[in-house]
């Protein structure tokens, strides 16, 4: 429907409603602006949605007609009008395969993700108390005489590491004979003995622990781990120093390949797996348009299956309705006594045949609409809804798009999403070879850890920001290094895996060029096929046209002159009636096979989006979101409308 496709009449209806508007109302009120506003909308709605015009209500109210009388296919089915458009849009929005292979690229970016993380720094956090109570008791009393030197304690002595105002001020001591040593002097050092705590044994502790961990992308990992305590540590009995309690260590490892060994490099087994990941997801978008390419192919073909069904059940019920004319013609003659029983008979089983005919094209047409139906109908009604009757076609059969063989292998190659599929899984191969000659490779690895650490069994820092300062002076550094090495013995089963990965890209060059042959034999085939079909629709169309002039003609010498038998004239309405089935069939085919050579090419989605526009504004607007990149799988084909001819011998 042409006239639905301009926007003339948007154009007018806006002049009009302009008009419409007095003169007093230059600033409208928001009520007149929404009625207005409204009125356009609705306009626009009725300029973009097709309209069946006065052949699609024929054949509405044929089929309709038809479907009363056979309640057993009907059913409690309504017949349903579509257009081309609508049925790829239904189709996009119902079809369950394809709802499930829009999660696919979810997925595989989720994957690329996960294995991506890998070289994420991973952070571990732990935090711990405890608690420790230890005490040592002695008898109550004098403490057992200890000989000191003359310059200060014996290094026995409990005291000998007290702070100089813990030694002064011991008021309550009693007299204890040292014994004396050599080398000193016999000195008096009194003394009692009390019961408490064992002096440097912890009360209470809190452990700090962080530890990040880095898996780094040429192989190896690296590890350092910050450990920070926070005790109470008891000099005597009841004291402990609160400005230091806190001690911290500090300890890094690092386990690494050495170069041109195992695991080493780009092509170590992590990064493999996230470069193979990331291509994966790569693919996932390319084997989406496959799927959608697939599916538009599948509801186109099934879409003009039905409309072939559908002109079918036309002609035939269009022969029925002659015949069952010239048989009540034969019924008036020979109620005249004007023509034979054998005559009658003749035109009786004849009309009966057209009955049987149209019982049969009925039947095929509800097949083909139940085909459709399972494509692009409600998932939660599919094959109880509706009878979907095409409308509104004769301007896609008339379609006709420019074939050449050369330009169809080019564009082939150039938007086929299967060489792109091919692409990436040769991609997959290589990484996957590359990766088993790394495998293969000797397994020499580099280890080292080091570890700076702080005593704080009895005196620390005030704070932990003081105690990561002094770990540059350490207490104590540990540190070992060392090289291991793994080695099967002849590294048969890595070599082995080597050997498959290799011959496994030696496959995909093989499948590549498969691909290459598969590609061009199928377009080779479906322009063929395009080339047949319009050769047959412009022999059809010349044999119709001549068909139905003879059988015009032996209608009127039989009216006239009785000269012509009816055996004749049945024989002519049958070549006829074969002649205009065969035609119709010819269109489709031609339309089926073009379909079938835009999805060889790998443009159908493309042009199904540029085909079924529905004004030459939305053709223009899907150029304009192709050229700013917003358009992935439905970009329009390079051809201009300009480009799209009529077929010859259209009827």
């Amino acid at each position: 429907m042409t006239q639905h496709r301009i926007l003339l009449p948007l154009v007018n209806a806006a002049l009009i409603l302009a008009q419409a508007v007095p003169a007093s109302a230059q600033s409208p009120g928001p009520d007149l602006i929404a009625r207005h506003g409204a009125a356009v909308t609705e306009l626009v709605r009725r300029q973009i949605a097709e309209q069946p015009g006065a052949r699609d209500q024929e054949r509405i109210a044929l089929v309709g007609d038809l479907l009363k009388r056979r309640p057993d296919i009907a059913g409690a089915r309504a017949v349903e009008p579509i257009d081309r458009r609508t049925a790829v849009a239904a189709g996009l929005g119902n079809n369950l395969r394809l709802a499930i292979g829009l999660t696919t690229p979810e997925r595989a970016a989720a994957l690329s993700r996960e294995a991506d993380a890998v070289f994420n720094p991973v952070l571990d956090l732990t935090i711990g108390y405890g608690r420790a109570d230890t005490e040592h008791r002695t008898r109550i009393g004098k403490a057992i005489t200890k000989a000191v030197n003359a310059d200060g304690f014996n290094i026995n002595s409990p005291f000998k590491n007290l702070p100089p105002s813990e030694n002064e001020g011991q008021a309550q001591i009693k007299d204890m004979k040292l014994r004396p040593i050599k080398g000193g002097e016999l000195i008096e050092l009194p003394i009692e003995a009390t019961p408490g705590r064992t002096f440097g044994s912890p009360e209470e502790s809190l452990n700090y622990t962080l530890q990040i961990t880095q898996e780094l992308p040429w192989g190896g990992t690296l590890s350092i781990t910050d450990r920070t305590a926070q005790r109470e540590v008891y000099y005597r009995a009841g004291y402990y120093w609160e400005d230091g309690m806190w001690s911290t260590n500090l300890s890094g490892s690092l386990n690494m390949p050495l170069p041109f060994t195992k695991d080493f490099g780009p092509d170590n087994k992590k990064n493999a797996a996230s470069r193979s990941a990331a291509a994966v997801a790569e693919r996932a978008d390319w084997d989406l348009q496959v799927l959608l390419n697939t599916i538009l192919l599948e509801i186109d073909t099934a879409y003009f299956e039905a409309v072939r069904r559908l002109e079918a059940l036309e002609t035939t019920a269009a022969n029925r309705d002659m015949i069952l004319r010239q048989q009540e013609r034969m019924d008036r003659l020979y109620a005249l006594n004007q023509t034979t029983r054998l005559q009658k008979a003749q035109i009786d089983a004849e009309a009966a045949r057209a009955r049987v005919r149209v019982e049969q094209a009925l039947s095929d047409y509800v097949s083909a609409s139940q085909a459709l139906s399972l494509l692009i109908g409600d998932p939660s009604v599919i094959g109880a809804d509706a009878i979907y009757l095409p409308v509104d076609y004769e301007d896609d059969l008339a379609q006709a798009v420019p074939v050449d063989l050369e330009t169809a292998l080019r564009t082939a190659r150039e938007s086929r999403p299967d060489f792109k599929v091919d692409d990436i899984n040769r991609i997959l191969r290589e990484i996957n070879e590359a990766l088993a000659r790394n495998q293969a490779r000797l397994d020499l690895r580099f280890v080292a850890s080091v570890t700076a650490g702080q005593n704080g069994t009895s005196y620390g820092y005030a704070d932990p920001l003081k105690s990561h300062t002094g770990i540059a002076a350490p207490d104590s550094l540990n540190q070992s290094y060392g090289l291991g090495l793994s080695y099967p013995w002849a590294n048969r089963s890595a070599g082995a895996g080597a050997d498959i990965a290799r011959l496994g890209t030696q496959d995909q060059e093989y499948a590549t060029q498969s691909l290459q042959n598969r590609v061009r034999r199928e377009i080779a085939e479906r322009l063929a096929a395009v080339q047949a079909a319009r050769a047959r629709v412009r022999a059809g169309a010349a044999e119709v046209d001549n068909l139905a002039t003879s059988v015009a003609s032996l209608e009127r010498r039989q009216a006239l002159t009785g000269t012509v038998s009816e055996d004749e004239l049945i024989q002519a309405t049958r070549r006829l009636l074969s002649a205009r089935l065969a035609l119709t069939g010819a269109r489709v085919d031609a339309k089926q096979a073009e379909s079938g050579l835009l999805f060889a090419q790998g443009t159908i989605a493309g042009a199904l989006a540029e085909q079924t526009v529905a004004s030459q504004f939305d053709r223009n607007r899907l150029s304009l979101l192709a050229d700013a990149g917003h358009l992935s799988f439905f970009k329009p084909a390079e051809s201009r409308p300009d480009r799209i001819a009529k077929p010859e011998g259209k009827p």
